[in-house]
């Protein structure tokens, strides 16, 4: 039997560094972020007529999506928001299908997902094991400041919109703590990786 895994958490909270710890291992893993990436770096018709629709672009025509001009949009109207996340969301859990049928052929036992708003979604019964990454407020947005140069303002609408990591800890199997130097969330990471795949 195939066990999938899900890595969740909040913005900056750690799922990427998660999420290459187990690409170093060999290891299965579907990271979200990453087609989502995809969809806007070669955005299909279909795509460009969402974003048309929505007023995020203004022509289908339109060769450069501005990300982050989407983002203060999406993350300052609901209905929007809404209204591109079922699209994306649509492509993603097809791709998840596929991605687990091919892997399942090559006989993985173990397969992992990078799922930030895996709970928002109500995609938890999909999976046999969660793992929640958590971090402090401050230190998120410091690693998202610097990585991502996401202003606060857009990081606090992101923050509301997601879950709280409060709930996250009802909800998942194994919480995993991310406040401290990188070097010992790695080890920590890996203690926990060699338990899983043992």
């Amino acid at each position: 039997m195939t066990k999938l895994i899900a890595i969740t958490g909040g913005i900056g909270a750690g799922k990427s560094t998660f999420s290459k710890e187990v690409l170093k291992r060999n290891l299965s893993l579907l990271d979200s972020d990453e087609e989502v990436a995809k969809i806007y770096k070669k955005p299909s018709k279909d795509f460009l007529k969402v974003l048309k629709e929505t007023k995020l672009i203004s022509s289908r025509n339109q060769k450069k999506i501005n990300k982050k001009h989407i983002a203060n949009t999406v993350f300052s109207n609901n209905k929007t928001k809404k209204k591109l996340e079922k699209y994306i969301f649509k492509i993603l859990r097809l791709q998840r299908k596929d991605f687990i049928r091919k892997q399942k052929k090559l006989k993985k036992k173990i397969i992992f997902f990078d799922i930030p708003l895996l709970f928002e979604n109500k995609l938890n019964n999909e999976f046999d094991f969660i793992i929640s990454i958590v971090s402090l407020k401050k230190q998120r947005y410091s690693r998202v400041k610097k990585n991502k140069k996401i202003s606060k303002s857009l990081f606090n609408k992101i923050i509301k919109s997601q879950t709280t990591d409060k709930e996250r800890k009802k909800k998942s199997d194994v919480v995993l703590k991310n406040n401290g130097k990188i070097d010992d969330y790695k080890k920590n990471i890996n203690r926990l990786l060699d338990k899983i795949i043992l």
